[in-house]
């Protein structure tokens, strides 16, 4: 499986460039206008004229939400501005308030590039199969986005209960989120990993070791699969369905749910060696 690029994919890497720029520039620079508008005699005070550090707190929340993994501090970031410079407070807005808010949103802006974008480009040749995770994680984020915290968060503990052996709290967060989730498009081929880890961990838990789920993936699921492989080269069917229902519940969980990222990054291994295992098979 390759990664798909084109049009759409290179005029989102350039606003996603544009708009880190943008952030301060408009902050810092906003000051700098302020500055020479009381100078001029335009505006009685430089500290009211706060607005480049509102667009530039704009600036940082719309390229938070087009960010495969969403960091929440940043996509409340117009609000912090809102409150601090709009709401009326005892203090008035003033430069150093801004310099302090224009630092602050630059600050999170390298935290939103550097834990919450698709950092294709920062991962070793080395080490195909991470690069792989990372593109299968960016194909498939725009289908999954808009998902519930309480949703997301029930799939990331289905993924790391399963690893640790946690069969009954793998069943119980992954039937949480199968009630919450609709039966339509990429979000059914969710369910049915959901599915396929409950039926396993439940088959686990009673020790039937050799049981499979009834669920399965079809040539529907295929574009929401991380390993799509001929059918003369997988050895086991199960097998492959069960690792495809984990990576795909990893993904997921790792896009939509920032509650659980660190733990998900601390066990990215454990997902890395599944693909690892199919990398020949991969073409890769």
């Amino acid at each position: 499986m390759t990664e798909h690029t084109g049009p759409v994919e290179d005029n989102r890497k350039d606003l996603e460039k544009y708009l880190s720029l943008a952030v301060p520039l408009t902050s810092f620079g906003g000051i700098a206008v302020a500055v020479a508008l009381q100078y001029l005699n335009i505006i009685p005070d430089a500290g009211e004229f706060f607005w480049g550090c509102v667009i530039g707190s704009v600036c940082l929340a719309y390229l938070a939400w087009i960010k495969p993994r969403r960091d929440i501090v940043s996509l409340f970031a117009p609000v912090y501005a809102f409150l601090i410079f709009i709401v009326p407070l005892e203090i008035r807005p003033n430069l150093v308030m801004q310099g302090l808010f224009a630092a602050s949103i630059t600050i999170l802006l390298v935290r939103l590039i550097k834990r919450f974008g698709t950092p294709v480009s920062v991962v070793s040749e080395e080490n195909t199969m991470e690069k792989y995770l990372y593109d299968y994680m960016h194909r498939i984020s725009p289908h999954f986005r808009d998902m519930d915290l309480d949703t997301s968060h029930d799939i990331g503990s289905t993924v790391l209960s399963f690893k640790f052996g946690l069969y009954q709290k793998t069943m119980q967060s992954a039937e949480n989120a199968i009630v919450r989730l609709p039966d339509a498009g990429a979000i059914k081929t969710l369910k049915k990993a959901l599915e396929i880890i409950r039926d396993r961990a439940e088959n686990l838990e009673n020790a039937q070791v050799k049981s499979a789920s009834p669920v399965t993936f079809n040539a529907d699921d295929d574009p929401y699969l991380a390993i799509v492989i001929p059918p003369e080269k997988v050895e086991d069917p199960d097998e492959l369905k069960r690792d495809n229902a984990i990576v795909l519940l990893y993904a997921v969980a790792y896009l939509e749910s920032p509650d659980d990222g660190q733990s998900l990054d601390e066990h990215q291994n454990y997902v890395i060696q599944i693909l690892t295992s199919y990398k020949e098979a991969l073409g890769l």
